[in-house]
């Protein structure tokens, strides 16, 4: 009897060590169970990210492409402070001077403030739609 209940526990032992070390491999090789792809997002964008004297937050691109630099900034909180100095043009490209290291995407967000805005003034777009571009941007 004793010897069936030993044989019968050490099956069971094996068993679990077995799947424990299954469950425990699948889950190393899965990055999506342990981290969210925005999570992982978050953590790649976060090197673009500093803090100038104020503690406010900066973006340095560098010679970051611009299409990686407009992914960035599409989802940035520094892209929603200039979107609140709308309609002053000129408090935006200050904004944007303050908050944004010289980089060709810096160069790249002026050219496109001062295409928006030449049209607003010139009265081809109305503030809704100028606004609707500023976000896009």
């Amino acid at each position: 009897m004793w010897k069936g209940l030993l044989i019968l526990f050490g099956v069971g032992v094996a068993f679990a060590y077995f799947v424990f070390n299954f469950v425990g491999d699948v889950e190393r090789s899965d990055p999506d169970s342990a981290v969210s792809k925005d999570e992982r997002k978050a953590k790649a964008w976060a090197k673009y990210y500093t803090e100038d004297a104020l503690g406010q937050q900066v973006l340095n691109f560098g010679n970051t492409p611009i299409k990686v630099a407009r992914e960035v900034w599409s989802e940035s909180p520094v892209r929603r402070g200039m979107l609140d100095e709308f309609p002053d043009f000129e408090g935006m490209r200050f904004f944007v001077n303050d908050r944004i290291k010289p980089s060709p995407f810096r160069d790249y967000l002026l050219k496109k403030i001062d295409d928006i805005e030449s049209a607003y003034l010139g009265g081809e777009i109305d503030a809704d739609k100028a606004k609707e571009l500023l976000t896009k941007l």
